[in-house]
């Protein structure tokens, strides 16, 4: 299948590309590079540098490479930024989407994978979340991604071919399974890569927050393996060819805190740089933490990576290029 992959420059893209390209997939990155690296590219993908809001572009790539499946990955993804840029993520991450779903209309393209957010629920006070808990984002991100979910389900009603998987991605981390994918930002906002620089340069560790509503009072999320959800990705472009739409929430329904993930880390890395609790970030709730049920159920997914295979990959892979 010919699949168009936005963000596939990226972390979570060039992991999923890879693993599209190993199941003789045809793939198309399409990435503007604004925060993807070269060195992420697939050399056995094609490639478009482009950005998800020129619409001309969209199309053309389309027709081009007779496209017939999407993964929308590109977005922006970083919280406190959001709360302070909203305009810049509600620009590039709704207005995207538009461009995308008219598009593929347009193009007669009918499959789309979607990268949503835990971010959708807010600071739900339920846990484990599940998919039809209620929805109210807390932070211009969050936001952002319920508006695209809406979107690519009122575009079923203007097209009658269109189907869909939303992935609802929890706390993602880790390197690809290769070792040749991974988190290569050099400042990350994602807490695995910003405990693996610390390791690396035996600095000190900040941790964000210590007064939520959690056992340590630092926050409590559901990480994810990279590799993971790269799976779910190509278990949802098999579901699309007997099913209409889906909507899932990915994780592992064992939540860690910022502490605990710390804690894992000096016992696996056998290091221990000192930390310093700082103030809680805006815009980030107390718990995340998911039922996987239904996509066990439905997309025959199970998650096979524990925090401690994260915490080693990611660490692998930090170090050897930086």
């Amino acid at each position: 299948m010919n699949i168009l992959v936005t963000g596939g420059a990226g972390y979570i893209g060039s992991v999923t590309v890879e693993k599209l390209i190993n199941q003789k997939h045809n793939v198309i990155i399409y990435d503007d590079m604004s925060t993807g690296f070269k060195k992420l590219i697939n050399p056995k993908a094609k490639f478009v540098k482009a950005s998800i809001l020129n619409y001309k572009k969209l199309v053309e790539t389309f027709k081009k490479h007779k496209v017939q499946a999407v993964v929308h990955l590109a977005a922006k993804i970083v919280v406190p930024e959001s709360v302070l840029k909203p305009f810049e993520y509600f620009e590039t991450n709704v207005n995207g989407t538009i461009n995308i779903l008219k598009a593929m209309n347009e193009c007669n393209v009918n499959k789309i994978i979607f990268a949503s957010s835990a971010a959708i629920y807010g600071n739900i006070k339920k846990v484990p979340i599940s998919e039809d808990d209620p929805k109210d984002p807390i932070n211009p991100y969050g936001q952002t991604k319920l508006i695209d979910e809406m979107l690519i389900r009122n575009n079923t009603v203007i097209n009658s071919n269109f189907k869909y998987v939303n992935l609802r991605f929890f706390n993602v981390a880790g390197a690809s399974d290769s070792g040749k994918y991974g988190m290569l930002k050099a400042k990350p906002s994602l807490l695995i890569p910003c405990i693996s620089d610390s390791f690396i340069k035996n600095a000190q560790f900040s941790i964000y927050g210590n007064h939520y509503k959690t056992i340590d009072k630092t926050a409590l999320r559901d990480y994810i393996d990279v590799n993971d959800i790269a799976n779910a990705i190509l278990l949802s472009i098999q579901y699309l060819s007997k099913n209409k739409y889906g909507t899932f929430n990915l994780g592992t329904n064992k939540g860690c805190t910022v502490k605990e993930v710390y804690d894992v880390a000096i016992r696996a890395l056998k290091m221990k740089p000192n930390f310093v609790y700082k103030s809680n970030r805006p815009g980030d709730p107390d718990k995340l933490l998911t039922t996987n049920k239904l996509a066990k159920s439905k997309l025959k997914w199970s998650p096979t990576h524990s925090i401690k295979d994260m915490i080693i990959s990611d660490f692998k892979f930090r170090k050897s290029n930086f």
